[in-house]
């Protein structure tokens, strides 16, 4: 009887680990795009896909192209401890320049078509959309996420990638019609940290 229970539990745990496991295509397809940036600017990422990643956007230097002079890649885990989240942004937040609020002004969208030369702003922080907006899907538009913060590890204007397709974003401020921003986007509410970089 005490064999049988074993090895029930046994096929349980081999079952739960399987299913947490990252599919090798998805695997590979992460360490591929990795690879692909300058390793200062992808430090702060996982080598690989974790169990607990629940998206992940896959970019490269080699996508930016005459339609999208950006490219970007992220990563997004969510924890189901409150506490096992609060100590990792935690210490996570340590490795930051800057930590701003997801409602604050003169955080720069750099991958949103709006005009944003209208900000006045001391400093500007430049991040991606997905660090602070959600796509509403029923009324088809951005939602501005609350209870989320933006930890900015580095930010430099610039050209930091060779690309022919490389153009400046005449709509952002001036100074930052190019440049590189890395951080994470910390979701109080849905206890979700995504990795990033972008580059445009």
């Amino acid at each position: 009887m005490k064999n049988k229970l074993y090895i029930i539990i046994l096929f349980i745990l081999i079952l739960q680990s399987c299913l947490n496991m990252t599919e090798p295509e998805h695997q590979a397809q992460y360490i591929e795009s990795y690879k692909s940036f300058n390793k200062e600017l992808i430090s702060h990422f996982p080598k690989k896909v974790p169990n607990n990643c629940i998206s992940a956007t896959y970019g490269s230097p080699k996508y930016i192209n005459e339609y999208s002079s950006f490219t970007e890649f992220s990563l997004t885990i969510q924890i189901s401890s409150k506490e096992k989240f609060e100590k990792l942004k935690s210490q996570l937040e340590k490795d930051a320049k800057v930590i701003k609020n997801s409602m604050d002004s003169c955080l720069i969208i750099v991958d949103s078509k709006e005009n944003q030369n209208t900000m006045s702003c001391d400093k500007y922080y430049p991040i991606p959309q997905e660090t602070i907006f959600e796509y509403d899907n029923k009324n088809d538009k951005r939602l501005r996420l609350e209870n989320c913060e933006i930890a900015l590890i580095d930010y430099k204007s610039g050209i930091f990638i060779k690309s022919k397709y490389l153009t400046r974003k005449e709509s952002l401020p001036e100074n930052w019609e190019n440049g590189y921003s890395k951080g994470y986007a910390f979701n109080n509410n849905k206890q979700t940290i995504m990795y990033w970089l972008i580059i445009w």
